[in-house]
């Protein structure tokens, strides 16, 4: 492309064929890489290709027939198509955001109440500024009607000393001043009206009554307070003068840019410096239902500032809004600097506390959750409980049981989860997962102890069994090596729900610790369970813990770290919370030793995505009975119901007592087809010294015969007592000529403990 020059000196274009002037293989070659381009080559809006990418061939579009697309919408669907001409795009996102809309309507409500409780401040100023124009029109009139500046002439002449003559002229130029204004038409019009409005005035009043006709001088006050508030603008050249005050929205619940910044830069707070703002990301908005404003936003980069610093500031930054601490919400969202900043109207768990929908539910899968609380915006949360189980810790009365038992009422529901449950509390608030469960455990006594340990050490194996199990399964089927629900329906290996409530109870060393130094059943458990708890997971075993006082001394560290879920209600201490939610929470803002008593239920839950305060659904016994005979009927259809729940005993059914004793030493000796009663007694005087041991039963070490005879005696009386009302029975038998080898079979003891 060229210029040439037209004969009136203006430049035109003339095309110039450069192809001409190259060479064939140039052209051979420009042209193959036209072609290879033709497919991502890159267009103008209008379809015309770029000059750089060589020749397009451009499919051709299907149009719609003429009958089904309007011209309207015709020419609107082209537009929007067309790059820059996006009509979604050119209407602001503000008007079209229902949350701004809310947060608006918010501000104009709460602006106009604001007003409406000062109007009678409002015309208290205004009636002022309508005297004092009152006052400054009469004085301006006066003075134009008599002309008064002449009378300033007149003293300042007076002053210089100047002769009579000079005063008697100002005096007359004055009087003739004076009397030509007061003759002028406009003066006399005004004056004329002015009269004719106050004799109307008059007569509205006498014939109608003042109050009705009051009306008629609004039209007054709105000249004089024009006169006033000229005068008040003269007086203050500033423009500070106002009658209404603007609107403080600091807590109303309405968060507005000015409030949140005026907050930021408060002395106890001192995120922002004076000349700082921050950045509004978006808008401002209001949440649906119109309970809370919300808001993201950066810090300045400048300044350094972090969310977690925001974070830390909760208390300070709800006193400068002038709301309660728990109505202000605050996390990361983004970057270190970038914020989301919830500010509720009022307290969000007031009220009674929400009834859990598990209440009505007919069953429920637990690989959907567990709905256990409701968060700050009163959404109901179905909390993970695979793989991450829960721990519950508060001080006394604070609604840890409420807490774990939500949880479990999940699990409760799902046909294909085993229960066992320990209730270290020894009441009624678990009584009824007896109707489902494998194995309740109620109390601390110790039978209750021993029994709790033999099930969880049986649980740790049956843990490992569970991962051979998982191990043989192909990479297709078990992609990340733990279960999944497919697992669970086509392998039948089942996720295992263990409650243990008041869980320091059971970790407090009950029983003795016998002559060759044995653990104790204290130690034990806990040792279980911290396997349990760091290796159980991926196997499906799900924990569900509470404890009054889950600090190292009562729950140690190994079991509490190893549970990411936790929820915290009141505590004693900060040490005690931060012991719950993780050290370092108080610091951050987050400390259960601040909530509010007057609302039980209410905690703070801590997860892989950080804290929020909550309040606990709520199912009370009578529910949670009826969930627990839905939840065993669920079993019994599904052919899941095992162990206590289906009168079993021994392994299958969790049985503790004398039974599990007798499994024990035989596990103890490698499962023998038997043992003598000797050996037997042996071995329950390691388990429980304080009940088996030649001591115990008062005979000497050094009588053998004796030991064995008593020791026989009483054992057979516990195994009548524990086997009194099953229907089955467990004898001793001889092997030997002359009854001198008699003892109890395996399977004879597997028989009578119920193990199919």
């Amino acid at each position: 492309m060229s210029t040439t020059s037209t004969e009136y000196g203006e430049r035109e274009a003339q095309y110039i064929d450069l192809a001409a002037y190259q060479d064939p293989e140039t052209l051979d070659r420009l042209e193959l890489l036209a072609r290879a381009a033709r497919e991502t080559v890159r267009t103008t809006p209008a379809g015309i290709a770029d000059l750089s990418t060589g020749t397009v061939r451009l499919d051709k579009v299907d149009e719609a027939p003429a009958d089904q697309l309007g011209d309207e919408a015709g020419v609107l669907e082209v537009l929007d198509e067309r790059e820059g001409w996006n009509l979604r795009r050119l209407v602001p996102e503000s008007l079209t955001d229902m949350g701004v809309w809310r947060q608006r309507r918010a501000e104009w409500v709460n602006a106009s109440a604001y007003h409406a409780l000062r109007s009678p401040v409002y015309l208290w100023r205004a009636a002022n500024v309508a005297a004092l124009g009152a006052r400054v029109g009469i004085r301006d009139a006066w003075s134009y009607l008599f002309a008064t500046e002449y009378g300033q002439i007149t003293d300042k002449v007076r002053r210089t000393k100047a002769g009579p003559e000079h005063i008697a002229d100002l005096r007359a130029d004055r009087r003739k001043e004076a009397r030509a204004r007061r003759r002028e038409p406009l003066t006399v019009y005004s004056l004329t009206g002015c009269s004719t409005y106050l004799g109307a005035v008059l007569a509205m009043g006498e014939t109608w009554g003042w109050v009705m006709a009051s009306p008629i001088l609004l039209p007054v006050f709105g000249i004089l307070y024009a006169l006033g508030r000229r005068e008040m603008i003269r007086r203050e050249p500033d423009g500070t003068f106002t009658i209404a005050d603007a609107v403080d929205f600091t807590g109303a619940g309405v968060l507005t840019d000015d409030g949140l910044n005026k907050a930021l830069r408060a002395r106890n707070v001192g995120i922002l410096k004076d000349d700082e703002s921050v950045t509004i990301i978006g808008f401002i908005a209001r949440e649906p239902g119109d309970k809370a404003s919300v808001v993201r936003f950066e810090l300045p980069r400048e300044s350094g500032k972090t969310a977690a610093e925001v974070a830390a500031k909760r208390k300070a930054l709800a006193a400068a809004l002038a709301v309660d601490s728990i109505q202000l919400s605050i996390r990361q969202d983004g970057h270190e600097g970038c914020v989301y900043m919830r500010v509720a109207d009022a307290h969000p768990f007031g009220g009674d506390p929400v009834a859990s929908p598990l209440a009505t539910a007919e069953e429920w899968d637990i690989w959907n959750g567990a709905p256990t609380f409701v968060d700050e915006t009163g959404r109901i949360t179905a909390i993970e409980l695979l793989f991450f189980g829960l721990l519950v810790g508060a001080m006394p009365r604070q609604g840890k049981t409420f807490t774990a038992r939500a949880a479990a009422a999940a699990a409760v529901l799902d046909a294909t989860c085993r229960v066992i449950v320990a209730d270290g509390k020894g009441g009624k608030d678990w009584a009824a997962t007896a109707l489902l469960a494998e194995a309740y455990v109620r109390g601390v006594t110790e039978p209750a102890v021993r029994r709790l340990t033999h099930v969880l050490e049986d649980l740790v194996k049956e843990m490992e069994a569970a991962y051979d199990a998982l191990f043989e399964l192909p990479d297709e089927v078990c992609p990340e090596g733990k279960l999944t629900p497919e697992i669970v329906r086509d392998h039948k290996v089942y996720p295992l729900v263990l409650i243990i409530d008041e869980l320091q109870r059971y970790l407090e060393n009950q029983g003795k610790e016998n002559e060759d130094d044995k653990l104790t059943y204290g130690k034990r458990i806990e040792d279980a369970l911290e396997t349990l708890a760091k290796v159980g997971p991926a196997a499906g075993l799900i924990l569900i813990l509470a404890s009054q006082k889950p600090t190292g001394d009562a729950v140690p560290s190994a079991i509490r770290d190893a549970i990411p879920q936790r929820i915290a209600h009141l505590c004693a201490t900060y040490q005690m919370s931060d012991s719950i939610l993780g050290t370092g929470s108080s610091a951050s803002g987050w400390n259960a030793k601040e909530l509010a008593p007057a609302f039980k239920g209410m905690g703070i839950h801590a997860d892989e995505t950080g804290l929020r305060f909550i309040r606990s659904l709520l199912i009370n016994l009578p529910t949670f009975r009826a969930i627990c005979e839905r939840g065993r009927a669920l079993r019994i259809a599904a052919g899941t119901l095992a162990g206590e729940a289906a009168g079993q005993s021994g392994r299958a059914a969790r049985v503790g007592g004398i039974l599990a004793d007798l499994l024990a030493v035989f596990e103890d000796r490698s499962l023998p087809e038997r043992l003598a009663t000797a050996d037997i007694l042996d071995g329950l005087a390691q388990l429980d010294p304080s009940t088996w041991a030649p001591a115990a039963l008062g005979v000497g070490e050094e009588d053998r015969a004796a030991y064995v005879q008593t020791g026989g005696t009483e054992l057979r009386k516990a195994i009548d007592a524990a086997l009194d009302g099953t229907g089955r029975s467990l004898a001793s038998r001889g092997w030997s000529k002359g009854g001198r080898a008699n003892g109890f079979y395996l399977d004879d003891l597997r028989t009578a403990a119920g193990i199919v």
